[in-house]
């Protein structure tokens, strides 16, 4: 694999990893007080939707190393675009539900650094 798409895949991961360490020990409830947690795993998510964007731009074949691409660069759009409308609920049902398996797939890409 290229070297400009094993960075982006590191970066999604690290900010996947990220998300799971601020979300560590916290409930929804505490996320939903917590304006700068909000926005610190917000921002992280648009990280990983920028990342696989540019290499959606670059190195289309690599994005089918992961499932669900294109639902979560359509997530990073709908929090950088359209934040007024974005659920709570739904946020923190993608870190519960997907990012562990998200972190999953990206470290099982070889060339990745872990």
């Amino acid at each position: 694999m290229n070297e400009f798409s094993l960075t982006c895949f590191y970066d999604a991961l690290t900010a996947a990893r990220a998300i799971v360490s601020f979300c560590a020990g916290n409930t929804f409830g505490d996320y939903q007080k917590d304006d700068m947690l909000a926005s610190a795993v917000e921002r992280k998510f648009e990280i990983i939707g920028e990342a696989l964007v540019r290499i959606r731009r670059k190195h289309p074949d690599d994005l089918s190393l992961l499932s669900d691409t294109a639902a979560i660069i359509g997530f990073r759009n709908i929090l950088a675009h359209t934040y007024d409308h974005v659920e709570e609920t739904v946020i923190w049902g993608i870190i519960s539900e997907k990012i562990p398996g998200f972190i999953h797939e990206l470290e099982q890409i070889e060339g990745i650094e872990a």
